[in-house]
């Protein structure tokens, strides 16, 4: 008997190309959130260090300094946290393009099992049928 081939195979080689692609944007969208994550922890950092570093500073062109710089940061977070929503709202559109991707292949995979597990019951149907008739004969030898 011929061996097992699924004639959906191209399609499903495509199917789980297309979930790798898809896997890989939704990596580059989540670095990209990390990324903006990153930057508006570094802003806290810098207020911190600030504050601490300026706490007993009474001179007021430093305090005025101070608070530009803390307005500066402010509005560099803003600008962070709005950019961290679109990010977020990309990574979610990702992911849900991924988690199609994926129920596709799962399907056309569920499909290739069926295909196999009905392959494999009928080459045992004619391997039995071959063995009967290989018993059948020696039992029953033709003579001339």
């Amino acid at each position: 008997m011929k061996k097992f081939v699924f004639s959906m195979q191209k399609i499903l080689d495509l199917r789980l190309f297309e979930q790798h692609q898809a896997e890989l944007e939704l990596g580059k969208a989540n670095a990209e959130v990390s990324r903006i994550q990153g930057e508006l922890d570094s802003i806290a950092k810098r207020k911190i260090s600030t504050i601490k570093k300026f706490d007993t500073d009474t001179d007021i062109i430093v305090q005025a300094e101070i608070e530009s710089f803390f307005f500066m940061l402010e509005q560099k977070k803003e600008k962070f946290l709005k950019d961290l929503a679109a990010a977020q709202m990309a990574a979610d559109e990702k992911r849900e393009i991924v988690r199609q991707a994926m129920q596709k292949v799962k399907v056309l995979e569920k499909l290739k099992e069926g295909k196999f597990l009905q392959w494999k019951k009928e080459f045992q149907k004619e391997e039995e049928l071959a063995a009967d008739d290989i018993v059948t004969a020696r039992q029953n030898p033709v003579s001339t």
